[in-house]
């Protein structure tokens, strides 16, 4: 398919389309990890469609190309670990096709801002690719350059209605980018109508900077004015949102606080102050914000069933509990989500609504500033009611007991090898906490194991090194896997008692921990497995946190130990060694943290430069070697007519570095006499011409020539190579003898 070639300008600014809607990622994802890859993802078609244009190759060449480059950057962000030298392995290739078949998932329960990695990133990257691809082929295919802004519409739009932060920026960068792809593509069709004798760079040049002025000056206006205009911030006439109809859940408008305990544990607003509380009876609690009772692909969500109510339910009344009341003022909280101590009963905040699976409230407006009062029944069951839950009262929960089907063996028997000694669901899930307390597990809130299947895997067996996303999501999942109901709650420690009788809640208090189901008369009961952490509400977690007033230092707790001394288990499938959490144990060095993946994607991408520049010398190689090795066949051959003739075809090929061409129809006289020095010729023309009448006699002549005949064509074609060599650069020799 014969194509004309794509004006520069306008090729540059269609692929601006692309990039500049995938830019409102920035409202779905959490921090800029995720630029580079997307950049790149939107680079790669309209790179390998100009290389196909430029060497007139067939379209279906570019196509291949695009989807190989961004098979191999989906897969390379996936999971970069997984792949030797930037190439992927066999896992990679697995772990890709694992997160690929999830996107669908993604997309219907994942919650904004989302960590840049895994599904969510495969998804973002292939979703690029295919905008960018379809972008290319309707505009230079298709010859339909307007309707290439549709692809990029499409994605702009879906997109940004998945996204929750603010929108201007993001559209203002979009709708420049259509902008200057409209003008440029006026200026060239312009330019490709203008006569050689019209007046041309001022004007056009006018045109140009003038159309992309106005432009910007709309979308500036629109942006900064728009706002204001009286019923701009009224309801949409139709909510797209609530069409159709289908199981899935669709929260993707509000906040998971799991995905961004990391980046308040350790990120430049550690220290600011979220929330203050007063409780009725002074003391600090957990305060609780969300509970994720859903374990599926690799990762912890909402169960499907999100059924809200704008009541809570009331008090039980029960001997074990006592009411206490909160008075809250919100400051940075993250918008949506209703921090209070676990269970509330009654809140005075208007328009809040509770998710009743998993008694999580929230709020259908940004909360910052807001002030509300909650109460919640705390209660404390003794361990003799602890102890009489059994198995058989966990029934009703069974849906919070549910693994995927690719839960890893090893780590089912690890579960199974430390709570095989327990006789109640209470000691079985005593016992896991123990282990997770032990002096083999430290807390470190720089490791960043992501969600791949391996990071479980990873945190159990190798590092055992994490923070509490790490140890509370791990708990949860080994007690699932034993038969008892779980789900991972998210919220804050109790934070820092003020003189003004408050709890100061910083972002550093950002946590996470495990409930468990322990009957109707219990209900759900927290656990605490994070190393540095302690529950006074429950006494559960590391006694030192205990002495030290809830918590310890935030990285790199140093392990406790204990005396009590006890034998190693070994696995039995894997050989791993299960350990009793009481005896003393040399700590492991801590985790090297991962790299990011921007970083593993200029590695990447200069490994593949590597790669490439090997290949081309490899290449360069085997050219040189082909070309000497012609020659020397040809001026080596045992047949003096052969070797004639090869001096002949050696002396064209020096003649043509120099743009001295024979015509088909000359004979090597008429080339010789009348051609060559017409064009250029120069010194060579005499020992041509003595080459010419050798080789007019070996085509023609009944008696081949005589070796010395043959050894003398050869003189002469050493004697035009040197007199060619002072006026043909040396590149330009080699690029006619190599034949490229």
């Amino acid at each position: 398919m014969a194509t004309q070639r794509q004006s520069l300008a306008v090729a540059v600014a269609r692929a601006g389309l692309t990039a500049a809607a995938t830019l409102s990622l920035a409202r779905v994802f959490s921090g800029g990890a995720w630029v580079g890859p997307v950049l790149l993802a939107a680079c790669i078609p309209p790179l390998a469609f100009a290389l196909v244009d430029w060497r007139r190759w067939h379209p279906l060449v570019g196509l291949a190309m695009s989807v190989a480059a961004g098979a191999w950057l989906a897969v390379l962000v996936d999971d970069p670990t997984e792949t030797v030298l930037t190439i992927p392995s066999a896992s990679a290739l697995a772990q890709f096709g694992h997160d690929l078949g999830t996107g669908p998932h993604v997309l219907r329960s994942a919650t904004v801002p989302v960590a840049p990695l895994g599904a969510a990133l495969v998804l973002a990257v292939v979703a690029t690719i295919v905008t960018a691809l379809a972008t290319e082929a309707m505009a230079r295919y298709l010859e339909a350059p307007i309707g290439a802004i549709g692809a990029s519409v499409a994605l702009f739009v879906a997109v940004s209605a998945l996204g929750a932060k603010s929108w201007a920026f993001t559209t203002a960068c979009y709708g420049f980018a259509v902008v200057v792809y409209l003008v440029t593509l006026q200026h060239a069709e312009v330019s490709a109508r203008r006569t050689w004798f019209q007046s041309g760079r001022g004007k056009r040049s006018q045109l140009a900077a003038g159309g992309v002025a106005a432009g910007a000056a709309a979308i500036l206006f629109a942006v900064t004015l728009g706002p204001g205009v009286p019923g701009a911030r009224g309801a949409a006439w139709i909510n797209y949102r609530k069409l159709g109809t289908g199981s899935g859940e669709s929260v993707l408008n509000v906040n998971s606080p799991l995905v961004s305990i990391r980046a308040k544990l350790t990120g430049k607003d550690q220290n600011t102050e979220v929330f203050a509380v007063e409780t009725s009876d002074t003391q600090g609690y957990y305060w609780r914000v969300a509970g994720l009772d859903r374990y599926a692909d690799d990762a912890w969500g909402l169960s499907s069933d999100t059924t809200t109510s704008s009541h809570l339910d009331g008090p039980s009344n029960a001997s074990n509990a006592k009411i206490v009341e909160q008075s809250f003022t919100l400051s940075a909280i993250d918008p949506n989500w209703v921090p209070a101590a676990y269970r509330p009963v009654h809140i005075n905040l208007a328009n809040a609504s509770v998710l009743k699976v998993s008694t999580s409230i929230i709020l259908n407006k940004p909360l910052q500033g807001a002030t509300y009062t909650v109460d919640s029944e705390v209660a404390r069951p003794s361990r003799q009611e602890l102890e009489k839950v059994a198995m058989s009262d966990l029934a009703a929960m069974r849906g919070d007991t549910e693994l995927p089907r690719t839960f890893p063996e090893d780590a089912h028997e690890l579960a199974l090898q430390l709570t095989k000694n327990a006789q109640t669901p209470f000691d079985k899930a005593a016992a896991l906490e123990a282990y997770f307390q032990s002096a083999l597990f430290h807390y470190d809130s720089t490791v960043d194991l992501g969600q791949s299947v391996n990071a479980l895997h990873t945190f159990l067996f190798e590092t055992h090194t994490g923070f509490c996303e790490q140890f509370a999501t791990a708990y949860a999942e080994l007690a699932r896997s034993v038969g008892l109901p779980t789900r991972v709650a998210v919220g804050f420690t109790r934070g820092t008692l003020g003189a003004d009788g408050r709890w100061h809640v910083a972002n550093r208090d950002a946590h996470a921990w495990p409930e468990v189901w322990l009957g109707q008369n219990i209900g759900w009961y927290a656990f605490e497995p994070t190393k540095g952490r302690f529950n006074d509400v429950t006494n559960r977690g590391d006694p030192k946190a205990a002495k030290s007033g809830g918590s310890t230092s935030t990285n790199n707790t140093t392990p406790t130990t204990s005396s009590t001394g006890s034998t190693p288990t070994t696995h039995a499938t894997t050989g791993t060694t299960v350990r009793n959490p009481n005896k003393v144990q040399t700590a492991p060095p801590p985790a090297t943290p991962k790299k990011s993946t921007g970083r593993h994607v200029v590695t990447g991408i200069l490994v593949a430069l590597a790669i490439v520049v090997v290949l081309l010398f490899v290449a360069l190689g085997v050219l040189v070697f082909r070309a000497v090795r012609r020659t020397r066949h040809r001026r080596r051959d045992p047949d003096p007519r052969r070797r004639v003739l090869g001096a002949w075809s050696e002396a064209l090929d020096r003649l043509s570095a120099a743009g001295v061409e024979r015509r088909p129809s000359a004979t090597s006289i008429e080339f010789a006499l009348r051609q060559a020095p017409a064009h250029g010729a120069g010194a060579a023309g005499p020992p041509l011409m003595d080459l010419a009448r050798l080789h007019t006699a070996a085509m023609y002549a009944a008696e081949p020539p005589s070796p010395d005949e043959a050894d003398a064509a050869w003189r002469y074609v050493d004697a035009i190579d040197d007199a060619l060599r002072d006026t043909v650069r040396r590149t330009d020799r080699w690029k006619t003898r190599l034949r490229v």
